[in-house]
C-alpha cells in the first residue's frame, strides 16, 4: 500500500513541536520509497528531503510475506453485526502475537461483503493504553478504518480497491513525549521489483 503519513511531535504542554508529511510508495525503487512533502506546514527543502531519504530509504525494504491469518485467530471470530449487504466480525489475535506485545486491549473488526465474500473493511480500536518497547513507550490511542471497495478487489492493478476516506491513526507516548501518526490517501500498488 502507498500512503501519506503525517507525524506530529508534541511538547509537554500539548503544543505541536514538529509536524512532517511524507509519502510512502513501495512501487518505487528503495532509494525513492519515502518522500518528504512538508515540514511544519511549509514545503520540504531539498536538504530536509535528502536527510529523510538517507535515513529512511537507506534501510533495506521490509518484506512481509505472511498472510493475516498468521496473526488473526479466525477460528474464534465472533459475528457482531449483520446487514443484508455485509457482516462484521470481531477477531482476536493469535496467542503467538501476544509474545511481541500485549494486544488484549485492541479490538479488530473485519467487515465481509456478503455478495462477493471479499473483505470490505478493516478496523481496529484501542480500549486501554498498551505498554511497548519494554515499557519505555505506551500506545495511548489507535483508530484504523480501512474501507475496501469489494467491486474493485482483485482488479489487475488494485488501484481502486481502497475507498477514499480510509484512515489510520496511532498516538504513542515515548518516555513521556507524545507522538501522533496519521495515515491517509491509501492506494494499492504493485511492489517494486528490481530488474
Amino acid at each position: 500500500m502507498a500512503f501519506t503519513q503525517q507525524t506530529r511531535r508534541f511538547l509537554a504542554g500539548g503544543q505541536v513541536k514538529e509536524e512532517r508529511v511524507e509519502r510512502y510508495d513501495p512501487s518505487l525503487p528503495d532509494s525513492r520509497r519515502w518522500r518528504l512533502i512538508e515540514v511544519d506546514g511549509a514545503p520540504a527543502t531539498e536538504e530536509q528531503d535528502k536527510n529523510l531519504e538517507s535515513r529512511k530509504n537507506g534501510r533495506p525494504r521490509r518484506k512481509v510475506d505472511e498472510s493475516p491469518s498468521k496473526y488473526l485467530d479466525l477460528d474464534h471470530a465472533v459475528l457482531i453485526n449483520e446487514t443484508p449487504a455485509d457482516a462484521r466480525f470481531r477477531i482476536p489475535m493469535l496467542p503467538e502475537v501476544h509474545r511481541l506485545v500485549s494486544l488484549d486491549d485492541i479490538d479488530i473488526v473485519i467487515t465481509v461483503d456478503k455478495r462477493s465474500g471479499n473483505v470490505a473493511g478493516i478496523g481496529a480500536v484501542l480500549r486501554e493504553p498498551i505498554r511497548v518497547l519494554l515499557g519505555l513507550a505506551r500506545i495511548t490511542d489507535l483508530d484504523v478504518d480501512l474501507r475496501i471497495n469489494p467491486a474493485a478487489a482483485g482488479s489487475p492493478d488494485g488501484s481502486d480497491d481502497v475507498a477514499s476516506g480510509s484512515t489510520a491513526r496511532v498516538k504513542i507516548s515515548r518516555m513521556g513525549n507524545p507522538v501522533e501518526y496519521n495515515w491517509s490517501d491509501f492506494r494499492r500498488v504493485r511492489a517494486f521489483a528490481a530488474p
